[in-house]
């Protein structure tokens, strides 16, 4: 189904198709039938890619410009249908939403510094499926929006505006330097409250 509503997009004329909330790792999926890119499935993105393709010129004879939203749900985690929240700080009003007690384990550097790597693969993959774009998504909340409000976070990836905007300057750098031909975007929250 969610093929299929891609494909209706270019149908009915858009140019630009973006393809939303694709995880980059099997546990920042928000549910079990969220998207989910690797190198187990990179052909099926191929087929989506070129069916969406084909069914613009088919109908319009022009070509889409597609890009995929690469992301990781963080706190909002739930791959199996069972909240499993990965957090990068504890927030007062958040953490009890979730029934989080102030114990509970922050994601470590060492885990932020690896997912970094898992973009920067989720973008080849996307370069091989035929995307002309990625887009680190860092709003709603998700883990690299909630880098981005971890005041009170210590160590690389909190703290400072620097330390918190890390994770997403140097995701975004190293695809850019590794795949120069994707076009790169993020969606980020304006305001969060």
């Amino acid at each position: 189904l969610s093929f299929r509503r891609y494909t209706r997009y270019a149908e009915g004329g858009f140019g630009v198709i973006w393809v939303e909330a694709t995880a980059v790792r099997n546990e920042g999926r928000s549910n079990p039938g969220q998207f989910c890119l690797h190198e187990d499935n990179v052909s099926e993105y191929r087929k989506l890619v070129k069916d969406v393709r084909s069914a613009a010129k088919k109908k319009f004879g022009h070509d889409v410009v597609m890009l995929v939203q690469l992301t990781h749900s963080g706190r909002y985690s739930k791959p199996d249908g069972i909240p499993r929240p990965i957090i990068a700080h504890h927030s007062p009003v958040l953490d009890p939403l979730h029934g989080l007690l102030p114990d509970y384990q922050l994601v470590t550097d060492d885990y932020l510094d690896r997912l970094q790597e898992t973009y920067v693969k989720a973008a080849r993959l996307a370069c091989e499926a035929g995307f002309d774009g990625v887009d680190v998504k860092s709003c709603h909340r998700y883990l690299v929006s909630e880098l981005h409000a971890s005041f009170t976070r210590e160590g690389k990836y909190g703290g400072s505006f620097e330390n918190r905007t890390r994770f997403l300057c140097e995701t975004i750098e190293k695809i850019r330097r590794m795949h120069p031909q994707l076009l790169l975007a993020t969606r980020m929250n304006a305001y969060d409250a």
